[in-house]
């Protein structure tokens, strides 16, 4: 996972799969100011269908920094 964003630890993080269950990757955290997320993390979904559509959530929870996604890859 790269998420470029100023300030990372604005950022909470989910793994949604097909069926609607959402797997936390990361919490937000005022302590962490560094930038960008560049990471791996790994989940344990075997409760949830592999099959379908995959999203992940990245939701902002503060103001004022910007970011994007650069680039996500799911393995199983």
């Amino acid at each position: 996972m790269d998420i470029k964003h100023t300030y990372r630890g604005d950022l909470v993080i989910d793994l949604v799969a097909p069926n609607g269950t959402a797997f936390r990757l990361k919490n937000s955290s005022s302590s962490d100011s560094a930038d960008n997320v560049i990471t791996t993390y790994t989940v344990n979904a075997s409760a949830a269908p592999a099959n379908g559509t995959w999203k992940l959530k990245v939701q902002d929870v503060y103001s004022s920094d910007t970011g994007y996604i650069d680039s996500v890859k799911l393995t199983f």
